[in-house]
């Protein structure tokens, strides 16, 4: 497949919606962990919060980039079989 004719994943209806949500979750558990591993080694309250953020940031990047990663293999697994389905 050339550059241009590459499909994109931000494009499929199904991997934005999943992307976004795993975004959204890794930033909230990333957060909450965080915050509570701060809290819990007597951390005071802006500091624990900063990390928290911090944390959250970070947990919504990997998130990101597994999703991206796992939608990268299965949206042309998805086109091969759909030629695969149309062809027989």
């Amino acid at each position: 497949m050339s550059e241009q004719s590459k499909p994109k994943v931000a494009e499929h209806p199904v991997a934005a919606r999943q992307i976004a949500r795993a975004r959204a979750w890794g930033a909230l558990i990333g957060f909450v962990l965080v915050y509570w591993l701060s809290r819990r080694a007597g951390l005071p309250f802006p500091e624990s919060g900063a990390r928290a953020l911090v944390g959250g940031l970070v947990c919504r990047l990997l998130a990101w980039a597994a999703v991206v990663t796992v939608w990268r293999q299965l949206i042309p697994a998805q086109i091969a079989a759909a030629r695969r389905r149309n062809a027989s």
